[in-house]
């Protein structure tokens, strides 16, 4: 069938050159009523709560709040030396903690690869030990021997190899029919398989896409939104510094005043003292 297929290619001449205008239209349904029933199938299945084969997902973990502002802070790349000391202390954190079991829930559950086929599951087994394969392509099938022991063969020997023989012009008369249906209809039929592979790329291609404008749209408003966080926090770290450093003015000019009054203070009793000397 391969090679007759590869060889339809070249003997195509029988088929019209452009896909056949109702196969095409067919074709189109077709795919318009598969994207809606696996659309509607997997809304069947996530409002009727039953899982899926082979589904996968992670437990919740809950994240501790934090305060990092990545498209705001620099001080990484402005202050020489730091990100040294920040990857030293993070290296000693790490070694300081304990590791992480394999059955811990902050890790997903194992995933198994073929956990409702065994039989894949054993062949992928066998290909990771690096074992040979036991299925070969029998040939003694495609071969039409006649009895070792030629005219002196036994009845059952004869009846054997005419047997074989009979096996082989009907496989060969079902790709002959082969051959003809793909002389008639191969080239439309690929035709049409193209058709759908190309709608489905163009389908994944605008989800793709969609996916790709909506990961750009969320890092832009995480990116104002850490400018604008991060603006507040300057804007109010000046004016708690200014505040500290008035702060800090009143207090010295507390200090400042509270001498002079005692300065005044020691004067005038002086004075006192000397004006109740003259009297």
């Amino acid at each position: 069938m391969a090679r007759a297929r590869g060889g339809c290619a070249s003997e195509g001449s029988a088929a019209s050159n452009e896909p056949d205008t109702a196969q095409s239209a067919s074709a189109a349904n077709t795919l318009a009523a598969t994207s809606t029933s696996s659309e509607n199938g997997d809304t069947e299945t996530s409002a009727a709560g039953g899982p899926s084969k082979d589904s996968f997902s992670y437990h919740a973990v809950e994240l501790a709040p934090t305060d990092a502002l990545p498209y705001f802070d620099r001080e990484l790349e402005l202050q020489p030396g730091l990100r040294s000391r920040v990857d030293a202390l993070i290296a000693e954190e790490q070694a300081s903690m304990s590791p992480i079991s394999s059955t811990s829930s902050r890790l997903p559950p194992v995933y198994e690869l073929f956990s409702t086929r065994p039989d894949l599951r054993t062949e992928l087994e066998r290909v990771a030990s690096g074992q040979p394969s036991t299925h070969t392509l029998d040939t003694h099938r495609y071969t039409l021997p006649s009895p070792t022991s030629g005219e002196a063969a036994s009845l059952s020997d004869w009846q054997a190899a005419v047997d074989s023989a009979h096996a082989q012009l009907g496989h060969m008369d079902v790709r002959m029919k082969n051959i003809e249906l793909l002389k008639k209809y191969g080239s439309n039929a690929w035709r049409l398989s193209n058709f759908q592979q190309e709608q489905n790329i163009r389908l994944l291609s605008e989800q793709l896409d969609l996916v790709k404008a909506e990961t750009s749209e969320i890092n832009r408003l995480r990116q104002k939104n850490h400018l604008e966080a991060g603006g507040k926090l300057a804007t109010l770290n000046k004016r708690w510094t200014e505040l500290i450093s008035r702060g800090l003015q009143l207090e010295v000019a507390n200090i400042t005043t509270s001498q002079e009054v005692d300065m005044l203070k020691s004067k005038k009793r002086k004075l006192e003292t000397e004006l109740s000397l003259l009297e």
